[in-house]
């Protein structure tokens, strides 16, 4: 009897500690909430980073909405990672967050990994800044990142007119600012996506979810 006993509190406490952990994983993400918004300035339905990838990578998955096959290191480095080579991304991230680094106390060697969320996502805005064009394509990071496409390789660039996606994103951005993207959000966009309308060829596969494209694409679409 003791035994059954025994055993029925050690369920007990491990069922206890799983709901505490749990709870106070539920806290984090309600604290965190507000922290995290996209490029639009809109709460993700997600909120908190996606589980993959470095600091960096994981925050870019949260703005942009990124695909997760296609969020890769590839976005800021060419060729073996381990290698510290950096695109045109890469490099202007990187330099970013050097320079918050180098306001940090102590004079220990720093590392970007050193960065904390708030200071990655600081690096990461000044890195997708509007008109910041790391890649010499004629298409700002933010643009490119917004309708995926990759913005270190010049090779990634969409078909249109920088002028039609920069007049996209400006009415995306009032749709955002108006509640009328959230609204949107909300009632869900079940409609199939038009790769050419964001510069895509036919048949490709964006750096951002289609889910999202079909979001903006209903954005525009609504009178």
């Amino acid at each position: 009897m003791g035994v059954v006993r025994l055993r029925f509190l050690l369920a007990l406490a491990l069922l206890a500690g799983f709901f505490f952990y749990s709870w106070r994983g539920l806290g984090d993400l309600f604290r965190e909430r507000g922290r995290y918004t996209d490029a639009l300035g809109l709460i993700p339905a997600a909120t908190p980073p996606l589980r993959f990838g470095v600091p960096c990578l994981q925050e870019l998955a949260v703005r942009y909405h990124l695909e997760p096959k296609q969020a890769t290191c590839a976005l800021c480095h060419l060729g073996a990672v381990h290698g510290g080579n950096f695109n045109p991304f890469g490099q202007d991230y990187q330099a970013a967050a050097q320079r918050i680094l180098t306001g940090m106390e102590g004079t220990e060697r720093k590392s970007i990994f050193q960065l904390s969320p708030a200071q990655v996502r600081q690096a990461l805005a000044e890195a997708t800044r509007d008109g910041l064009d790391s890649d010499g394509d004629g298409y700002d990071n933010d643009l490119e990142l917004l309708f995926g496409f990759h913005p270190g390789d010049a090779a990634s660039r969409p078909t249109r007119p920088p002028e039609v996606l920069l007049a996209y994103r400006e009415r995306l951005r009032q749709a955002a600012r108006s509640s009328r993207l959230e609204s949107l959000l909300r009632q869900g966009t079940g409609g199939p996506v038009e790769l050419g309308l964001w510069g895509h060829p036919e048949g490709a596969i964006p750096l951002v979810r289609l889910e999202r494209l079909a979001l903006y694409q209903a954005a525009l679409e609504a009178p």
